[in-house]
Formats: structure tokens, C-alpha cells, sequence
């Protein structure tokens, strides 16, 4: 796998997340947050390169599916008050993160697959 598809796989993982932090931010976006996307961008596009490189193209979903539960799961606690709260807030942002570490993946898979 060369870096030219590394990066084509990155660039719109990358714009991804920034669009998305720059939604739930109500339109700003500090650097810390920029940074933030970039990394997590990065780091899953290497683990989609090494996905990708190494196991196959197979089960791509339930991969990405998983490591958006995993991430949503650690941002916001899995705990049974989050579980029975009533505040569409908190779902919403946790059905979010699922949802964008998906089409994150399907993009991935796109490039780099």
C-alpha cells in the first residue's frame, strides 16, 4: 500500500470528522478540536490500512460498527443512568459517534479496499 493511498484514504476520513466536530460545535471548531479529529482520523486510517493490508476486505462493517461502539462507549460511559436517560442529547451524540465511525470506515473501505 503506497502513501499516495494512505492519503486518499485519510483526506476524506479527516473532512469527515472535522465536519462533524464542526456540527456539534454549533459551527466553531477550536484547535484542540481540529487537532483532536485529525488524530483520530489518522489513527484509524492506519488501522484500516493495516485491516485492509492484512485480513482483507472482509467484515469491514462490523469492524467499524464496533469501534464506533467502542469510542462512543468510552466518550460518554456505558452506565445504566446513561442507559435510562431520557435526554435525546446524549443519545443522539452516541448514535453519532456509531454512525460516523461507520461511514468512516465505508469510505476507508472505498479507498483502500
Amino acid at each position: 500500500m503506497t502513501l499516495v493511498t494512505l492519503l486518499g484514504g485519510f483526506l476524506p476520513t479527516a473532512l469527515l470528522f472535522l465536519a462533524v466536530a464542526w456540527w456539534s460545535g454549533g459551527g466553531k471548531v477550536g484547535r484542540a478540536q481540529t487537532l483532536g479529529a485529525l488524530a483520530e482520523a489518522l489513527v484509524l486510517s492506519l488501522l484500516a490500512a493495516l485491516w485492509f493490508a492484512s485480513l482483507g476486505s472482509g467484515g469491514w462493517g462490523t469492524l467499524f460498527l464496533l469501534l464506533g461502539l467502542l469510542v462512543a462507549a468510552g466518550e460518554r460511559g456505558c452506565h445504566p443512568a446513561f442507559l435510562r436517560s431520557d435526554t435525546t442529547g446524549k443519545v443522539l451524540g452516541f448514535g453519532l459517534t456509531v454512525v460516523r465511525y461507520a461511514l468512516a470506515g465505508s469510505f476507508l473501505a472505498w479507498r483502500l479496499g
